[in-house]
């Protein structure tokens, strides 16, 4: 395995098994709460195909949104044209496509890279990850601005909301650190 590719430890992917924000129950992810999240913070992000769905679904624009066309292993039932195409209209701006590799229960230095270009971005940017992008939420922990917003999906029970404060990101940073990725200054 290339040094630029990490793979995640079991006790790191177990404690990353627990969510590291809210959960909003799958039945109580509803419009309002939704816009309220986007007006309330620097940068909304989401991880997973059903969650940027589901965003999306109630007319609101991730500035980064992380997809790689499955669904718990199965492909996806919204694809990843319609998941761009459905952006761009909501934007009304060009949307910024970015794409990198990243093996199942790994990190790879591409993600990351990708990931750190998404989020300096003035327009919204779909990530999509040829591989996994399960474990893509710790780096965007680690360097999304302070006050951004993640949401991914808590498998089973909804949507986990993480509201990036020093606390959680410096957390999201040792665990990095833990992985084999010393990335201070990014």
């Amino acid at each position: 395995m290339s040094h630029d590719v990490k793979l995640v430890q079991k006790e790191i992917i177990d404690l990353l098994k627990k969510p590291l924000g809210d959960v909003i129950r799958f039945d109580q992810v509803e419009k309002p709460k939704i816009i309220e999240l986007r007006r309330a913070t620097r940068k909304l992000i989401t991880v997973g195909d059903t969650t940027t769905a589901k965003v999306i679904s109630f007319n609101v624009v991730p500035d980064v949104s992380v997809v790689d066309g499955l669904e718990k292993r199965f492909v996806s039932t919204t694809s990843i044209p319609e998941l761009k195409s459905m952006l761009s209209s909501l934007s009304g701006v060009k949307l910024t496509e970015l794409s990198c590799r990243n093996k199942p229960g790994s990190i790879s230095l591409e993600v990351i890279s990708t990931l750190i270009r998404a989020l300096v971005s003035h327009v919204p940017v779909l990530v999509r990850v040829i591989g996994e992008e399960d474990l893509a939420a710790l780096p965007l922990i680690a360097y999304a601005p302070i006050d951004s917003r993640i949401l991914y999906g808590q498998p089973s029970e909804g949507i986990v909301v993480v509201r990036v404060r020093k606390r959680i990101q410096e957390k999201a940073k040792h665990l990095m650190r833990r992985i084999g990725f010393n990335l201070e200054g990014v």
